[in-house]
């Protein structure tokens, strides 16, 4: 499916027509599951927690974050914390939405299988590139870019980030905006790649002519993707059912 995206937009280039091919980076470009089992490692080291928690942060040495994951309840239930102490919970959720939503942590992010390579060849076929994200400018923008270079993603004027303007903006309404902006009007052809199904079911009630692949990795559990878009678990090329 991935493989023929690549033949359409090298023939629609070769036609002389532009195409855009955008990508989300949580849990879509990118694995996010380093980022937080590191949170989470972190705060099992403070010694403020550890005086406060003492019995919760011992089982830290148990945690370990899966790809799948939507935060970090499920590491801390699957080490033994059930969730029944509503401070402890409290205390690990401030952590968490500190340091996650930070430029610090974003250097143990992975890129998920064949993403580097499938970026680098949508714009070997001819295509340009965004970056779209719901990371926003002041917490993310710098450790964003840093994070797209040390992983060599190309980053230039054919391959641009986009980041959400202010933390506030709600991350569908946000990406469905930037779509529907003017200077996205003159593209012949758009692909979207996304793992938020609250995000892709409003991209297709608002952005019809775009056509969005559903990045089966983990989401918020708030909607059900749709049914009819084609959906991928990684990047990888070449695969017999692709």
């Amino acid at each position: 499916m991935i493989d023929q995206i690549l033949v359409n937009i090298h023939t629609l280039v070769t036609e002389g027509k532009k195409c855009l091919v955008v990508f989300d980076l949580d849990s879509t470009l990118f694995d996010v599951s380093p980022r937080i089992e590191k949170i989470l490692m972190d705060f099992a080291l403070d010694p403020e927690n550890i005086k406060r928690f003492p019995e919760q942060v011992a089982c830290f040495s148990k945690i370990k974050t899966e790809h799948t994951d939507w935060g970090f309840t499920n590491a801390l239930q699957r080490a033994g914390l059930d969730g029944h102490h509503p401070e402890f919970q409290e205390a690990v959720s401030l952590y968490w939405r500190k340091h996650f939503f930070s430029n610090d942590y974003l250097k143990f992010d992975t890129p998920n299988e064949g993403a580097l390579e499938y970026v680098h060849e949508v714009m070997k076929a001819g295509a340009e590139v965004a970056y779209l994200t719901g990371r926003d400018l002041h917490r993310m923008e710098p450790g964003t870019t840093h994070q797209l270079q040390q992983w060599n993603f190309p980053l230039n004027d054919k391959a641009v980030l986009f980041v959400k303007p202010d933390k506030s903006m709600d991350d569908a309404e946000y990406k469905t905006d930037w779509f529907l902006a003017k200077d996205r009007q003159g593209y012949d052809k758009v692909y979207f790649f996304d793992n938020e199904p609250v995000i892709l079911n409003l991209m297709g009630a608002k952005c019809p002519r775009v056509e969005s692949i559903f990045f089966d990795s983990t989401h918020s559990g708030k909607a059900e993707p749709p049914p009819d878009l084609p959906r991928i678990m990684n990047f990888v090329l070449n695969q017999r059912n692709s």
